[in-house]
């Protein structure tokens, strides 16, 4: 039980500083051009209390994957966490283009690239957590 505390502790640590950089300098000016097209579609600030579960599903998802399939490098965490972050931001966001008209092309690539980036380094976080403190 130690390790999953520990681990989350970690992820959600690294997750939250690498969230927070990537959204204060990319993603809420771009939330905030959307809402300047868009006022009555798109919230001026994003909604933190629907939005802090989707962290922790991501998260926990990250940890429960990664512990039963056994990733314990830092190598294979880090391609590991990329694709599963990346792909989980995938499908969001290409959802948002097929039902949205404010959401681009260049947003989601955008969006995978940074995920991925934060997904690489997440997983390589829980990769070692979980080996460290088995």
């Amino acid at each position: 039980m130690k390790k999953y505390i520990v681990t989350f502790i970690l992820s959600f640590l690294t997750f939250a500083i690498l969230g927070g950089v990537f959204a204060n300098f990319i993603f809420l000016p771009e939330f905030a051009n959307w809402h300047t097209l868009y006022p009555e579609a798109v919230r001026a600030t994003p909604d933190f209390i629907s939005g802090f579960p989707v962290a922790l599903i991501q998260i926990i998802g990250l940890i429960a994957l990664m512990d039963s399939l056994k990733i314990a490098t830092l190598s294979s965490g880090a391609v590991f966490g990329a694709v599963f972050s990346a792909g989980i931001w995938l499908i969001v966001d290409l959802q948002m283009v097929s039902t949205t008209t404010f959401v681009s092309y260049s947003y989601v690539g955008l969006d995978a690239v940074l995920s991925a980036i934060m997904g690489a380094i997440g997983g390589a976080v829980v990769a070692w957590s979980l080996k460290k403190f088995a």
